[in-house]
Order: C-alpha cells, then sequence, then structure tokens
C-alpha cells in the first residue's frame, strides 16, 4: 500500500477509516522540519496549517527530489490567490480542511488513481537517453548517477533552480529539459570545466548546464540514427529562479527521470509521442 505522512492532523481524521479506503496507509506526525531528512520515503504529503505557509510548502518541496511524490495542503481559510500561491510553491493540492475522514477519501482516491497511471508509458523510448546521461555524465563530469525513479508526468512546474530545455523537431517533435538545484548545477559543471564552483561565473554555468542538455539530446539523438524516431535539435535554453513553469502539449506524454549523483538529486523530463503506452 501507498505511505502518506499526515502533519498536524492526527486529531481530524481516523487511521482505520483511511486504512479502510484501501488508497494509503497513514502516519501521523506534528510538524518538525527533522522529519524533512526522511520525507522522501512517502508517496503523499498531507500537511495542515490554519492558514496557507508558503515557506513550509517550499521546504517541503525541495526535500522531496523530484521524486513522484504528491503534496496536500489542506487550511481553515483560502481565497483564489493563496491557491496559487500555494501551488506555485509546490503543493499539488489545496483545499479547505475537509470535516471528517469520508470528506478526505474522495481526495485520496483521485491522488492514488494518478499513482496508478504514472506507470503507463513505453520504456524503450527512453532508453538512447537514458544511455546518453549515463556515458555523459561518467566522461565529461566524472561523475556515476544511478537511476531512482521515472514516472508518468503532468506537473507545469519545475522545482529546481536551473532548468535547461530543448526542443525536438522532425519526425518525432517534443522537449527534454534537466532541472537541478543550483549547488550541484555548480558541482556539475566545475567539474566539466576543470574548476572550483566558486570560480564559476553566472553566465559560465548556465552555459555549462545548457552544453548538459545539448549533450543530452544529442547523445540520443546520435543513438537513433537513421531510425524513424530520429528528431532535429534547436538551441538550448536555460531557465533560472525558483518554481519555474514549463508548457507542453497537453496531448503529449511526459516522463520524467529522477537521477542520484553524489548524494544530490536532478531531473530529466522527456516529452514525445513515442512514449505514449501502446
Amino acid at each position: 500500500m501507498l505511505r502518506a505522512i499526515f502533519y498536524n492532523l492526527n486529531e481530524h481524521f481516523s487511521i482505520a477509516e483511511i486504512l479502510d479506503s484501501k488508497t494509503f496507509e497513514p502516519f501521523f506526525l506534528n510538524w518538525n522540519e527533522e522529519i524533512l531528512s526522511d520525507i522522501s520515503e512517502y508517496h503523499l504529503i498531507v500537511y495542515y496549517s490554519p492558514k496557507i505557509d508558503l515557506e513550509i510548502i517550499k521546504k517541503i518541496r525541495h526535500s522531496l527530489n523530484f521524486k513522484n511524490i504528491r503534496v496536500l495542503i489542506y487550511c481553515d481559510q483560502l481565497n483564489l490567490g493563496e491557491k496559487k500561491e500555494a501551488i506555485v510553491a509546490g503543493a499539488d493540492i489545496v483545499n479547505l480542511l475537509p470535516e471528517n475522514t469520508d470528506d478526505l477519501v474522495p481526495s485520496l482516491k483521485k491522488i492514488q488513481s494518478a499513482f496508478d497511471n504514472s506507470s503507463q508509458f513505453e520504456e524503450n523510448g527512453l532508453l538512447p537517453f537514458q544511455a546518453a546521461i549515463t556515458e555523459i555524465f561518467s566522461t565529461m563530469a566524472m561523475i556515476n548517477v544511478n537511476l531512482v525513479q521515472t514516472y508518468l508526468s503532468d506537473g507545469k512546474f519545475h522545482f529546481g533552480n536551473i532548468t535547461a530545455i530543448m526542443a525536438l523537431a522532425g519526425n518525432e517533435k517534443g522537449i527534454v529539459l534537466v532541472s537541478l538545484h543550483e549547488s550541484f548545477a555548480r558541482s556539475l559543471v566545475s567539474n566539466m570545466m576543470g574548476v572550483t564552483p566558486d570560480m564559476l561565473e553566472e553566465e559560465e554555468l548556465h552555459d555549462g548546464i545548457g552544453e548538459l542538455i545539448n549533450m543530452i539530446a544529442g547523445g540520443a539523438k546520435a543513438r537513433l540514427g537513421d531510425t524513424e524516431e530520429h528528431f532535429l535539435l534547436s538551441a538550448p535554453s536555460v531557465i533560472t529562479g525558483t518554481r519555474h513553469r514549463i508548457i507542453q502539449s497537453k496531448d503529449m506524454p511526459c516522463v520524467t527521470m529522477v537521477y542520484e549523483a553524489e548524494e544530490q538529486y536532478f531531473a530529466v523530463k522527456i516529452c514525445l509521442m513515442n512514449l505514449e503506452k501502446k
């Protein structure tokens, strides 16, 4: 059963009734930032406070390491502006606190359904990109990477500080992007350039991440060769700042691959029609 952690809600909902819903195995705790180190081991984070707390939402999202984990925020009062801010900060769903477990369960079932659908993609379409990522990080940055999670994603927000994106054209049309936190981005680019992280100028950092996405997409393109799935590449673009939004076609499947390297995480998202489950 999927695992959910409920913050500040032990007096509001019944553990037995949530278990009876056959959606999530619930764990109830009072909020404590020390728990953030283990938070990415759950599938759903439910946090309650009387008013929206954007800073806590940001801390929760940052601690999830790009993984397929939903964040459900409850509060006692809410307007449209606050709801939008909470979603930009990292929440997936923001609602008023349900009165009882029966009112909570429909939201849990909807989130459970999203998890069930997140495995519905064609894995073979990812193989050229996975091979390119492993090779490029090993040869260009001298870093070994481990693929820790792959999932079909519908989120529009990307929660790294730096995201590089490249459009794919030709027989296959889509996008490929890589999103990282700045600390890891600096470490990565400094390895690529043979300098220390503190020596990197902002422009050099952006250029390095742009070159990274260029090599990943280029490596996948070379592996596809003259197959029907070959594509052409655009020039890369680099976006900085937290919680930026990238719009992709709603009809095109997008798969996020989460990698771990030297105890840090980054995400590569591929949006291509050949990822659609047949």
